[in-house]
Parts: C-alpha cells; structure tokens; sequence
C-alpha cells in the first residue's frame, strides 16, 4: 500500500526560485524609474515549470506584489491578438484599481474586454499594430506602479504573434518602473522565437532558465514513503526525474517492466482518464497521439494515419503540432518519431478508451505488417492474439530469443507455453528476470528434452540462478558435467571462498580469458578480465588487481554495456572497491544500474544496488549507503536471492551501527539471522563471523569451549550478539569497533608501522610494493577513523589481542560473501 504524497509541495528547485526572488528584489529596489526585467524558465513537459511560477506568484502575492498570470491556450483558426498578454491583465485592468486613460483606453478597448471592447480578431488586425504594440507597453508601466507587477506568462511557446512582438518592443525599449515578467516555455521548435529575442543582449535584462531533471532523492519524495523499494526505483528510472511524470505514475505500482519493452509492449486497457496533463491539444492532434502511442516504438506518418484514420495531410499538421508541444521528437538516427519518455505512451494508453483500442489493435497489426517493422515491435502487438497462426508463432519465437537480454521478460511471456525443446531459452529468461525456483524447473525439463547434454550457455545461465539461491554444492555438480564453463567456475569460487573443482578462482579466470582469446569474443574477455582482477583483490595481490581491472575498464569506458556479460560489472567493481577507487566503481555501478532498470535483468539489481551502497559508504554517506541497501534487501526478497538478502541485511546493520542507530542495527542483523537459519548451518557461520568483524563479541565469548551449538546454557540471537558488543564498546567514534575487522595483511602492516617502518621498509619486508603499502595503510586508515601512523601505533599498543600473524598471507576475504569485502 502507497502513502499518497503532497502533490503541491514544491520539492528541489530551491536554488532556481532563490534566483527568481532575487529579480524580485532587484526589481523592487530599482524603484519607479529603473528598467523592468524579464526571466525565461525552459524545460521538457510536466518537468515543474508552472508549479515553480505558481510558488513565485504565492510569494510575490505575500510581499504585496501585483500579480497578473497568463496561460497560452490552443491555437486555432486566425490568432487572437495578445491573447497570452490579455489572459494574464484583462482582470487587473476589470478590477478598477488603475486608472487607463481615455485616448489609451480608446486604443486599445478592441484588445482588452476590461476597457469596454469587445470587436473582433479582424477589426484589430486593421490597426497600426505599432501603436498598439507601444500601447500595451503603456498599460504595463501604469500597472507596475506603486508596489510593482509580477507578469507571468505560461506556456509561452503558445504564443501568439502580437505577444511575441510585445516581447521583442520590451526588450529593446524597456518600460519604466517596477515590472518583472517572468515566462515559461517548453523546450520544443515552437519557441525558437523566443530564445533569438533573449539572445539579442540589449536594452531590457534578461535571465533564461532552465529547469532538468530532479535530483534521484529529490524525486523520490514525490513517490510516498510506502512504496515498495523496487517499484520506487523502477519508476523513478521511467519518470527519468521528471515530477509530473512522477506524480502520474505515484497511484500505481505494477510488476516492474524494464524501459526496452515499455517502449514497444501494449499495456493493460484502463479506459479511465489521462493521469498527464497534455495541454490544449487540437482533436486531431490526440487522436496522432493515440496512434503513435498505440503503434509503439519509432513511428512515421503513415502507419499513424492508418491506426488513427486521419487523412496523411492531416496527420502531417497533427504531428507539427505535437513536435512543438514537445511530446513527440525526431530519432536521432533514422527517419520516425517517438515519444520523449517510454512511460508516456503507457500512460497515454491506460486512459484511452477500451473499444477503441481494441478496434485499432487490427489496424496497428496490418500496418506494422505492410511497412516491415521490426520483429519486436510487431510481436509486441502479436502477444495479444489468442491464437496465432504458424507464420505470427515463428515471428515471436524469433523476437522472444533475440530479445533475450534487451527484455527478458518478455521473453519469457513468448516462451512460457512453447515446446520442451525451447524450455532452456525460457529458464535463462526467467534467471534474468528473477524468478530462480522456476527457471530451475525449466532447465530440469529442458535436460529431459534433450537427453540431459548441458550446453556452455545453458550451464552458465543454470549456474548463476543456483548461486542466486546459495546452493553451491547443487552448482559444483551441474558445472562437473559441463564443458569450458572457466568463468563460471570462476564465479562461484569467489562466492564460496574457496577453490572449487581443483582450482581458485583466478586460475579459473586466466583459463577463461584465454578460450575468450580463441574464440575472439570480446564480452567474454571482459567478463574474464573483471573475475581475474575480482580474485587477485581477494587475494590481497592489488598491483595485480589494479592492472587487470584497468584493462577491463578500458574496454567498457565509452561504450554500451554488454546486456548479456552484466554481471562483469559487479565483479570488476568489487576489485574497483576493495582497491579504493570509489569513483571509477561508483560511475560504473550507476551505469549498470541503470542497464538492468532498462533491460529489466532484475536478477542483478540487488548485487548491483549493494556495490552502489558500498560505494555511498566509501564516500561517507550513510544515508545513501543505507537507501541502497534497504532497496538491495527488497529486491533479494522479491526476485528470489535468501543469499543476497543475508549480505544486504548484514551491510544495512553495519550502516545503522555507523549511524549509531542501535535498534536499527539490531533489528537488520536479526533478520539476516532469520534468513540464514533458512540456508543451513553455513550461512548461520556467516552471519555469526561478521558480528565479530563488527565487534559484537571476542570469538572464544561467541561460544564456551568444548560445547557444541545447543549444548548447555541457550546460544545467544545476533541481536543479542550485537547488543552485547555495543554495551562493550565505545561508539564514539563508530569505526573504533576494535582492530578485528582488519585483513591479515593489514594486520600485518599495522604492526610494522608499529615498530616505526617507513613505507619503503615495510614494501621490503613484505614483498610488495611502495603503492601497495599505500593502499593497505588508507584502508587501516579508513576502517579505524584514524588519519595518522601514530595512532595506528597506540591503537596496536592498546589491542591486547592483536597478534603478529603466522605468515605473509592469510586466507583470502571472500568477495561476495562477506559484505565487508565485497557483497
């Protein structure tokens, strides 16, 4: 259940309405013969334009301004002069509070009713329109006297002639007085006038803004704070941060639809009204658009004139129209239009009328048939028919497997009745999706079909559904029985780890990277480029580690994701974190974010939201560390991860332990217990060994020697764990939690900066390098709050407990695993 937002709080924009109040003030403190000022705000629809000139208008208003405000309308047949100027003062000038002189009130009575005319568009259009352009000025100077006049013109781009002429003479000659007019216009063709005339830099000043996007945490305000955190994510990545958008789509939360299929899949009939506000449009201009909307994707004019049953000419001047409304714009390659954002079609076609719509489905289908559309965007149409012919099977077939990656879930919809023999293509489109259990089933009945053979694909894509739900041994045994699957080998050693199948994970990922070498696939290299550097990290070998993973980035730096090697992202950044470049991984992690909220591979959409967490952590701050977290607990809950949702519970009570949020600490690793009593006994391990890496209690206190668990006096919860560690130690500072949580190698560098080595010392005895002693210190650094090798001394001499370690290595963090080192 949603909490409905405050729809007419004004959210973000404080520092564009501290501009508009400061031409307030510079208005107003020019006095009665200082020169008036002209603001412009631009931006796409619904982006907030008129709710910020309405929040200028309520202050100016409360200052003891004259406001008038002006809405352009519809053009249609021959323009009304000043009809955006008249809409704005004709009341001011009804209301009897200035006083228009005779000779001017004369001139200008055929424009404004107020000042007794009321003569036609004709009769005005005799007139010198110089003068009346200089008369209309007139008025604005006897309005702005006294207190001032706020003018506010809305939708601009509607403007008429005489207004944009208006606008042109008050540039160039400046009324007196107190005048400030402020007006807003969509960035569309329609106001290219508009932006020659504040180009012209003379006479009157003007100032243009223009508004974008909201910030993510600016938005999400406008979402209600009960939603669920995946569908919050999802939709603010359709609305794009755009809060009209927003608010239309606030009322409801369906299944998440990544925005690749959203642009083409036909939505649900709803037949109740429009949730967008889309201006005055002509009849046949909405009638284009429910054409475009209904035929999806890139359109051109003559399948839209088929489905709407317009005349082409006429769809012609309906398209112009919607251009210059800014609803539609031209592909940036190729010859169609489409709309702006994905979400808007949907919510165009939610509102339209049942019976239509279903009358144009046959148009959509023979037009898109005739003009050869892609096969995606005809089988999108094609889903809805109860029962295909051979020829409509096939095409689906062949959109469902190409679409595998682009959207999955779709795929799966096309698959989801088809023969045994394609039940493999449909379980990897259910892993992608999120739905582990049955993909599992489908790859089961897929192996039947084909005498049990597991192809590389098949294996890998079974494989990661398997690792998703934490049954490694089941994944061991499926990989056993298949051929030159390295990389995913590779894979689930680094969750477990451990080696697995006689090898660690970087000797998977060396043999992986050098069959992607013969084969000359370039994604898979990359994939086995982010693994090598995922498992030298782990290995604490991080000159390695930083030139593996600085050729991985390379190959993804300025180009596309690869949809079908996502998951190189999340191990890539792991070696980009543990290595401490926030940056690198965090600009990679968002753009990953936003390929799976596109694709919809919502498989990995809590991996990814968690790396994003850790990032905000690295940055310092708690806040977004903890809002990613919250959204990587709820998408491991609801696509099928018990694994993921332990780590992401056992990350959130870290952040909530940093906060100093005691409950909220308690109350996370709690439940991160809950799940692991679920997995087994060794996910229970887990969630007990990161406790003590936070501090909860020494390891010999976790249990009496010599007991078994259950034995004896009641094993305490991880709550109790947890609180016990707080009541033991200080939480002034929170990362003080004690020297615990530091890597072996760490400890090992901490107790020679001890015993007063220099860097260069330590590198020497260590075998490594001067850069890597660099890195080890700003991690000791990091993780104790500290800032100086002295106090990485007292710390040493005050910890009892810290022993020199046995060896230069030590057994590697596990990168997946523990949160600490990697989710």
């Amino acid at each position: 259940m949603t909490t409905e937002p405050d729809r007419d709080a004004l959210v973000g924009r404080r520092g564009e309405l501290q501009l508009l109040e400061e031409a307030l003030r510079l208005t107003r403190t020019a006095g009665a013969d200082g020169r008036a000022r002209i603001v412009s705000i631009g931006g796409e629809p619904w982006i907030g334009k008129t709710r910020l000139l309405a929040e200028l208008a309520g202050l100016a208003s409360s200052e003891g301004w004259r406001v008038a405000v002006g809405r352009a309308g519809r053009r249609t047949g021959a323009a009304t002069p000043f009809e955006l100027v008249v809409d704005a003062l004709d009341d001011q000038l009804a209301s009897g509070d200035v006083e228009v002189p005779n000779a001017l009130a004369a001139r200008l009575s055929r424009v404004f009713p107020a000042l007794g005319g009321a003569g036609a568009a004709a009769e005005v259009e005799t007139l010198d329109e110089y003068w009346l352009i200089r008369a209309v000025r007139s008025v604005l100077e006897l309005l702005a006297d006294g207190p001032g006049l706020l003018l506010v013109l809305d939708d601009a781009h509607r403007a008429d002639p005489l207004t944009l002429d208006l606008l042109d003479h008050l540039v160039r000659h400046p009324p007196r007085g107190r005048l400030l007019t402020v007006l807003a216009h969509r960035d569309s063709p329609a106001a290219n006038r508009l932006a020659v005339l504040r180009g012209t830099g003379i006479g009157q000043p003007w100032q243009h803004l223009e508004l974008g996007p909201l910030a993510e945490s600016e938005a999400a305000t406008l979402l209600g704070p009960g939603l669920d955190p995946v569908d919050r994510q999802v939709l603010l990545r359709h609305a794009a941060g755009v809060p009209g958008l927003l608010r239309a789509c606030a009322g409801s939360a369906p299944e998440p639809v990544g925005a690749y299929e959203l642009a083409t899949a036909q939505p649900t009939l709803g037949g109740g009204p429009v949730a967008l506000d889309f201006g005055p449009l002509s009849d046949p201009a909405w009638r284009t658009a429910w054409a475009a909307a209904t035929l999806g994707g890139a359109v051109t004019p003559q399948p839209v004139a088929e489905v709407a049953g317009l005349p082409l000419p006429q769809v012609l001047a309906a398209i112009d129209e919607l251009q210059e409304e800014a609803l539609l714009r031209t592909e940036a390659a190729g010859p169609g239009l489409r709309f702006r954002h994905p979400v808007v079609r949907v919510l165009l076609l939610r509102g339209c009328q049942v019976g239509r719509q279903y009358g144009a489905g046959g148009r959509a289908v023979s037009a898109l048939r005739r003009t050869g559309a892609p096969t995606e965007l005809l089988a999108a149409h094609l889903e809805r028919i109860p029962s295909p012919g051979p020829t409509d099977r096939k095409l689906l077939l062949t959109a469902a497997t190409t679409g595998l990656y682009r959207a999955p879930g779709a795929t799966a919809r096309r698959l989801a009745d088809e023969q045994p023999y394609l039940a493999s293509e449909l379980a990897h489109a259910l892993t992608l999706t999120g739905r582990p259990e049955e993909a599992l089933a489908a790859y089961a009945r897929a192996r039947a079909a084909i005498g049990g053979r597991v192809g590389k694909a098949s294996a890998e894509a079974e494989c990661s559904a398997l690792r998703g739900l934490g049954r490694w041994s089941a994944a061991r045994e499926l990989l056993a029985n298949a051929e030159d699957v390295e990389l995913a080998w590779a894979a689930l050693a680094l969750e477990v780890g451990d080696p697995v199948g006689g090898r660690t994970a970087a000797q998977w990922a060396e043999h992986g990277y050098v069959r992607a070498v013969q084969a000359g696939d370039a994604a898979e290299q990359t994939h086995a480029l982010a693994l090598l550097a995922a498992a030298h990290a782990a290995d604490e070998r991080f000159d390695e580690a930083a030139e593996v993973a600085g050729a991985a980035a390379e190959r993804l730096a300025g180009r596309e994701l690869p949809l079908h090697r996502l998951e190189s992202v999340r191990w890539l950044t792991d070696a980009e974190l543990y290595l401490g470049r926030r940056h690198r991984a965090e600009a990679l992690l968002g753009r990953a974010l936003d390929a799976v909220l596109d694709s919809g591979q919502w498989q990995l959409l809590g991996r990814t939201s968690l790396g994003l967490s850790r990032a905000r952590w690295e940055a310092g701050d708690l806040a977004g560390a903890a809002d990613r977290a919250v959204l990587a607990v709820a998408a491991g809950r609801r696509f099928g991860s018990p694994p993921l949702v332990v780590d992401a519970l056992l990350w959130h009570s870290r952040i909530r332990l940093a906060a100093q949020d005691v409950p909220g600490a308690q109350q996370a690793a709690a439940a991160a217990g809950r799940e692991a009593a679920a997995l087994g006994r060794p996910w229970q391990r887990r969630v007990e060994e990161t406790l003590r890496a936070l501090g909860a209690v020494p390891a010999a206190e976790a249990l009496p020697a010599g007991r078994p668990p259950g034995s004896g006096r009641a094993r305490p919860t991880n709550a109790q764990l947890l609180e016990a560690a707080l009541a033991e130690t200080d939480p002034e500072p929170p990362e003080l939690a004690g020297l615990a949580g530091l890597s072996r190698r760490e400890v090992q560098v901490a107790l020679l900066v001890s015993e007063g080595c220099t860097n260069q010392q330590i590198a020497g005895r260590m075998g490594v390098s001067t850069k890597t002693v660099e890195t080890y210190l700003s991690r000791i650094f990091r993780k104790l709050g500290i800032v100086s090798r002295a106090q990485v001394a007292h710390l040493v001499g005050l910890d009892g407990r810290l022993r020199r370690p046995s060896g230069p290595g030590g057994p590697a963090p596990r990168i997946g695993g523990n949160p600490w080192s990697g989710p």
